[in-house]
């Protein structure tokens, strides 16, 4: 499979084609020797800046990938493994140690350039994505001591800003970051020496203790899907709903174990756990399993069995629609690489490796169907088409095809429910979306796009001026550089923060370059569909985020709207301040935020 740049719309992975993705399948890789047959395989490097000192470590985990994406039968069973990534742990790192973090700034970047980035590059060879965790040391108080919690903080901050920024990490198609493994407990207030989790002072701390590391990463450039953890073992994600960070393109990082909530084999136990602890994040957001494994004759963490433990979980991430999940590490799913390397070692004989090697097979051999657009003019012949351009008021029917089979759900441009056919009358320009779930279980996405006539076609210098303030569109502090933002501020015809050239590029799309950087174009950050993502300025490169169209609003105002989302101009809140933020939201007839005169 390949691994294209995944992005985070609302509660879904999606694709570049807006397609929901869900990773089925992966397993946890320690770097360390000591997990991959006890040092009986390679040695942990000593010269990360030395890529032959590297080579052992990273050919053996070469081959576990290799392994573990080798679709053809073995085991004696009608197919291989088909797993889709791989969570490393960051065990074993150069220049880094748990108690000091950054110690050797050469050999650090020599773990990233020889060990990360060609690692990376093979998964993606093999259609595998890359989810980097940072581990240790886990945020509990260092013997006692005052602020160990900030300490902790600096040296995670210090990790991502440097991984993120990297040549070969920054914006990798197939690499994700999980922020932390297990950050356990925290202060609910700096320095004070109250630790704990599992209420609502400890949620909120960590949420501002987390905060900083997103933000660190953003800002480098780097817009890689994040993973942000949970205290209590990953356990809590919860935590998130009652205190949400923010940022683009993050979600949810959770562990899953048998013993979690003391449920062990009890099924009910186990959905009222989910219910209660995981539904509510996953509601919000996609979420990551990040650790999880089973077999019953274990006597702690683990003791499980597939009837019950297993098959519950996965019913409930099927029903969620949006969870990622791993099971166990290489040495739990294969037996035993004290004995042969990964390939010719046994399928493990318990019972999380047994399921895990028919899930994997099960849950991705399973290929999306493809969605035939049609669609029906005021009663007229159909027409096959996605694009469509109406009058106001017009009679638009859809009529994706298959016609048989599966289920359909629809959003947007008034649509809604679960029928195949949808008959709508727009007033206003707007996108439908439909994803279809096939009888396998994989689910694929068709967007139907309705332009209504009205649209303005521009070309010359001009100021947008919001109805609902009088303020215009400004670039902040009449900056010049990428991601300068944008925002509105006083109206004046003298002030060429205001004024901004608009080219028609052709078909109604136009480019809105500020007169002060005639290089740059008003831009959505990061090419984001979602609401709520940012505009900024941005060198201009013909981006379907840089380009936009002109709709009629009336009374004199124009909509102006994205080409790649179909979302609209819009002053954050209705706010009529100077500084109020401007960004993409979803285009509502007759708001008056998200109309403008051009002057």
């Amino acid at each position: 499979m390949p691994t294209p740049p995944l992005h985070i719309e609302n509660r879904f992975l999606k694709d570049p084609s807006g397609n929901n993705v869900v990773l089925r399948g992966g397993w946890m890789q320690p770097t360390d020797t000591w997990f991959n047959g006890g040092g009986r395989w390679y040695s942990n490097p000593t010269d990360w800046t030395n890529p032959n000192n590297v080579a052992g470590m990273l050919n053996f985990l070469k081959d576990a990938a290799t392994l573990m994406s080798d679709t053809s039968p073995r085991y004696g069973r009608n197919h291989g493994w088909y797993a889709t990534f791989a969570r490393v742990n960051t065990d074993a790192i150069g220049g880094w140690t748990q108690e000091s973090g950054l110690v050797n700034q050469a050999q650090f970047n020599g773990w990233i350039q020889n060990f990360v980035v060609p690692y990376a590059n093979h998964l993606r060879s093999r259609g595998l994505y890359l989810v980097l965790s940072a581990t240790g040391p886990i945020n509990t108080p260092n013997n006692g001591s005052r602020n160990a919690g900030m300490r902790e903080q600096a040296r995670l901050r210090t990790f991502w800003s440097t991984v993120a920024n990297a040549s070969g990490v920054k914006n990798a198609d197939n690499i994700m970051f999980e922020l932390m493994n297990e950050p356990v407990e925290i202060e609910s207030s700096p320095g004070n020496g109250d630790w704990g989790f599992g209420q609502a002072k400890y949620f909120l701390a960590f949420r501002n203790w987390i905060q900083p590391v997103i933000n660190d990463i953003r800002s480098t450039g780097a817009n890689n899907i994040i993973w942000v953890p949970t205290l209590e073992w990953q356990g809590s994600p919860q935590q998130h709903v009652q205190f949400p960070f923010t940022g683009l393109n993050c979600g949810i990082a959770v562990h899953y174990y048998p013993a979690y909530g003391g449920c062990n084999d009890n099924v009910n136990c186990h959905n009222n756990l989910w219910n209660s602890q995981y539904k509510p994040a996953a509601d919000s957001w996609p979420m990551i399993i990040t650790e999880n494994f089973w077999f019953p004759e274990d006597n702690g963490l683990v003791a499980g069995s597939t009837a019950n433990y297993g098959n519950t979980l996965r019913a409930n991430i099927a029903n969620e629609g949006n969870v990622s999940y791993m099971v166990g590490f290489l040495s739990d799913l294969l037996d035993n690489l004290n004995n042969a390397p990964p390939a010719n070692c046994n399928l493990s004989s318990k019972q999380g490796a047994q399921a895990a090697f028919e899930w994997f097979y099960q849950d991705n051999s399973c290929a999306p169907t493809s969605i035939t657009p049609f669609v029906q003019v005021n009663g007229g012949s159909w027409q096959q088409t996605s694009s469509l351009t109406v009058n106001s008021g017009a009679q638009v029917r859809f009529g994706p095809q298959p016609v048989s089979g599966g289920s359909w759900s629809w959003s947007g441009c008034g649509t809604s429910g679960s029928s195949r056919e949808q008959t709508v009358s727009p007033t206003s320009s707007c996108t439908a979306r439909v994803t279809y779930t096939n009888t396998c279980g994989a689910q694929s996405t068709q967007t139907f796009t309705v332009t209504v006539s009205g649209s303005g076609t521009f070309n010359g210098v001009f100021s947008f001026v919001a109805q609902h303030s009088g303020k215009a569109i400004d670039v902040a502090g009449g900056g010049t550089a990428n991601g300068t933002n944008v925002q509105q501020w006083f109206f004046s015809a003298s002030n060429n923060n205001e004024r901004f050239q608009v080219t028609h590029l052709g078909s109604g799309w136009h480019r809105i370059s500020p007169v002060i950087a005639t290089g740059q174009t008003l831009d959505v950050s990061g090419a984001s569909t979602a609401s709520g993502a940012n505009i900024q300025i941005w060198t201009w490169s013909g981006g379907n985020n840089q380009q936009w169209r002109f709709e009629n609003a009336g009374n004199g105002f124009w909509k102006i709207i994205a080409r790649h989302s179909n979302k609209c101009l819009d002053v954050q809140g209705s706010s009529t301040a100077d500084g109020a933020n401007v960004h993409q939201w979803d285009c509502i007839t007759g708001a008056q935020n998200q109309a403008f005169q051009l002057r």
